[in-house]
C-alpha cells in the first residue's frame, strides 16, 4: 500500500463512523478529502447528512459529493474529521499547511466528537517543522516582528504567482519552522498573545481520536492516554 492508498483507507475508515441524521464538520487536505468523498458514496446509497465546510475547496468537493451544506450552527457538529501535518504520542497536532487553520479549529473545537484521519507517515516523537499562523493584513510587518520573537523566522506564505495567499477569510499566513518544540502549550499562549494574529496550527489537546493507516494496510485508533494503539475494525 502506497501512502495515497494509507490516506484513503484512513479516510473511508472515518466515514463509518457517520451515522444517519449528524451534522458533520468536513476537513481540508489530501486525507479528508478521501473521508468526503467516502461520505458523499454513503449519501448516494440513502445517507442524510448536513455538512460544515472547513474550506472553499472542500465545500465544492463536498457540492460535487451532494453532501448538503450547511453554515456552522449554535450547537455546533456530531463529529468533525480533519487530517493533520504531525501528530504527537500525546495527540497533539501541528495543521495548516493547507491554509484552513482557522476555520478547522472553530469547527474541530464546535464538535461533540474531532477524528483526525492520517498516515503513518504523520506520527512523530514530537511536535515539529513549520508552525502556520493567520494574520490580519493590517500591521502585518508588526505581527511578523513579534512572531519572530517566539524562536522562528517566520515567512509570509505566497501562491503560486509569489504574492502573498490570502486565506479564505482574507488574511495573511505565515510559516515558522521550529526545531522539536519542548513546550508546545507555551508556545501555543505565546502565539495567542500576539495582537494580529488570528489563529494557528497548534491543536493541543483536541483530538479525541486519531485513525492511522500504515503502509502495510493495519489501521490504528490512537486515543488520548489510551496506551497501546487497537487494531480497527
Amino acid at each position: 500500500m502506497d501512502q495515497e492508498a494509507a490516506k484513503r483507507a484512513a479516510g473511508e475508515a472515518a466515514a463509518l463512523l457517520v451515522e444517519d441524521g449528524m451534522t458533520l464538520g468536513l476537513g481540508t487536505g489530501t486525507t479528508a478529502r478521501w473521508f468526503i468523498e467516502a461520505v458523499g458514496a454513503r449519501v448516494a446509497d440513502g445517507l442524510q447528512v448536513a455538512a460544515v465546510a472547513t474550506s472553499l475547496a472542500s465545500a465544492a468537493l463536498a457540492a460535487r459529493q451532494r453532501i448538503p451544506l450547511m453554515e456552522l450552527g449554535a450547537v455546533g457538529v456530531d463529529l468533525a474529521v480533519d487530517g493533520a501535518d504531525t501528530v504527537d504520542p500525546d495527540l497533539r497536532l501541528l495543521k495548516g499547511m493547507g491554509g484552513a487553520l482557522v476555520r478547522e479549529r472553530i469547527v474541530a473545537a464546535a464538535a461533540s466528537r474531532f477524528v483526525v484521519v492520517a498516515d503513518e507517515s504523520k506520527l512523530r516523537s514530537h511536535l515539529a517543522g513549520f508552525v502556520p499562523v493567520e494574520l490580519l493584513v493590517f500591521g502585518w510587518h508588526h505581527t511578523m516582528t513579534l512572531l519572530d520573537q517566539t524562536g522562528a523566522s517566520f515567512e509570509l506564505r505566497l501562491d503560486s504567482a509569489g504574492e502573498p495567499l490570502r486565506s479564505d477569510n482574507g488574511n495573511l499566513i505565515a510559516d515558522g519552522a521550529f526545531e522539536p518544540i519542548a513546550d508546545p502549550e507555551g508556545l501555543a499562549a505565546r502565539l495567542d498573545a500576539i495582537p494580529g494574529v488570528v489563529g494557528h496550527g497548534l491543536f493541543l489537546g483536541m483530538a479525541d481520536l486519531v485513525i492511522v493507516a500504515g503502509l502495510d494496510g493495519e489501521l490504528r485508533r490512537l486515543e488520548p492516554a489510551d496506551g497501546a494503539p487497537a487494531a480497527l475494525s
